[in-house]
């Protein structure tokens, strides 16, 4: 410990004060490092992530072991085939876990179930709105089948679990609490439906095309791109920092020259992923693996729930938020043989649907940083769609779902304005106005007014006339002064004082 002593280089000339002032003495640890307590402060803050993502994989593992699930599937998915009817739990998982051609048969017996059940059934083309919202639900299904591809036993890509993305502890816990929220409310969902079938399910959205519409559509291929993002180790912190070619060259440079840096920093995953078991043998009542009381014992709805689960902690938020709101078009109840035209052709719909698992899985680059003349032609253009993704992302974790619409009458859709005469014009200027006179300050006084005082004349103002006479124009020239005339006279109006000097 070396103590250095410091004496003012000017002394008072009191000598009272010569008698108080000393040498400081002030302690300085020769082995004391510059960024020991930012290493020491960055350190807690790890341990503590890293003890709340424990502690919320421990929520879903309660009664719930994702690494065993696997054959828990295997082992049900014989059984999806029996007492089959379309847009039940059962046909889903078809679509979802069984092969092509397994898929293909049930389809064609389902197609032929329907024919039977409804001879008389109306086949309507979809409208051109309609449409984009088939290829969205196809492309949803299409989605949902290549995450779930490891419970088929078809993908042989390791899978990269929640709490193996420690270095991203912040938004793995971010995303771990959403999801419970999203499953707790898929849960009091889907009990609320077992209760009673409206029959009204449907994949297209009731809003016209609008802004509304537009971002919704937004919204739903963002949650795609989520999703595909989770496949791979790279792609699920995303910032701003990504925009930049520079980024890219040198994560490329350190991932080739120095793994372990490059592993470090989250550019490269984990040497050996920790795969999540069960917590608790049993679950309680409350945690998330258990229904709420609704009367129904189906395995089928076990089933659901887990898948639920386990795409919360093999993959992420968006994941388990398009799975719900997929599951959510899907029912228990057998379709009554007196169901509407509507609901008869979104099932039809369900039984003609083809899904295969051709998703492709590679995160593109935001910005193609190896095409120098392309990424520095617009960078602002990347920029604010790069930020307006984010900020539509970020809207997955407050909506609990996107199926949520709105109806036609909250729905106010702006049209281009007719076009009117130039007399309705000058007659809805002078209704805007409150008459045909609008005040106007007085003018610039004159020698005796300015005697009287700025008090006298607060209270005078004149009557300014808009000229509302009917004006008619034979020759081009005449038209052309017309309107010039008219357009002083409106922007004149609009720059009027709110009230008198």
């Amino acid at each position: 410990m070396n103590v250095f002593s410091f004496s003012p280089s000017i002394l008072s000339e009191n000598p009272q004060e010569e008698k108080t002032v000393g040498p400081l003495n002030i302690p300085f640890d020769e082995h004391c490092d510059s960024y020991a307590l930012a290493d020491e402060k960055s350190k807690e803050i790890l341990e503590a992530e890293n003890k709340k993502v424990d502690e919320l994989m421990n929520r879903f593992t309660r009664g719930f072991d994702p690494g065993a699930f696997i054959a828990e599937v295997m082992a049900w998915i014989p059984e999806l085939s029996k007492n089959l009817f379309p847009s039940s739990y059962s046909h889903l998982f078809v679509l979802l876990l069984e092969t092509h051609g397994n898929m293909e048969a049930v389809q064609i017996n389902l197609e032929k179930w329907l024919q039977k059940r409804y001879q008389s059934m109306l086949v309507s083309l979809p409208a051109n709105s309609n449409m984009t919202d088939q290829w969205f639900f196809l492309s949803e299904l299409e989605m949902l089948r290549k995450l779930l591809a490891p419970l088929r036993g078809e993908d042989a890509k390791p899978i990269i679990w929640m709490n193996s993305r420690r270095v991203y502890g912040a938004k793995v816990c971010q995303q771990l609490e959403a999801s419970a929220r999203v499953i707790e409310e898929f849960k009091r969902d889907v009990v609320k439906e077992l209760k009673k079938d409206t029959e009204d399910r449907t994949c297209y959205s009731s809003l016209p095309v609008s802004t509304e519409r537009s971002s919704l559509m937004s919204m739903k291929q963002l949650r795609i791109d989520a999703c595909r993002a989770t496949l791979n180790w790279d792609g699920f912190n995303q910032s701003d920092i990504e925009l930049t070619s520079f980024y890219h060259f040198y994560k490329d440079y350190i991932i080739k020259t120095e793994p372990a840096k490059a592993r470090a920093s989250g550019w490269l995953p984990p040497l050996t992923t920790e795969v999540p078991h069960s917590s608790a043998e049993k679950a309680k009542k409350g945690d998330l693996v258990v229904w709420p009381s609704h009367g129904c014992k189906e395995d089928v709805l076990d089933l659901l729930l887990k898948t639920a689960l386990w795409l919360s902690v093999a993959r992420g938020l968006a994941p388990v938020h398009l799975f719900c709101d997929v599951a959510r078009l899907f029912t228990i109840h057998k379709p009554s043989k007196t169901a509407g035209d509507t609901y008869v052709s979104f099932l039809r719909h369900l039984t003609q649907m083809r899904i295969s698992d051709g998703v492709q899985s590679h995160v593109s680059t935001p910005v193609p940083y190896r095409d120098v003349k392309l990424a520095r032609l617009n960078p602002d253009y990347f920029d604010d769609v790069w930020k307006t993704n984010r900020t539509l992302t970020a809207g997955l974790t407050e909506r609990l779902s996107l199926l949520e619409k709105k109806t036609a009458t909250d729905f106010k859709m702006s049209a281009p304005p007719t076009s009117r005469s130039l007399r309705k014009e000058k007659r809805t200027l002078k209704e805007t106005r409150g008459g045909a006179a609008v005040t106007w300050p007085t003018a610039i006084p004159t020698h005796d007014e300015q005697e009287v005082g700025v008090e006298d004349r607060t209270d005078q103002a004149v009557s300014y006339p808009v000229d509302t006479s009917p004006r008619t124009a034979k020759t081009p020239q005449e038209k052309e002064r017309l309107l010039r005339s008219t357009e002083f006279d409106i922007g004149l109006n609009q720059n009027l004082p709110s009230k008198n000097i």
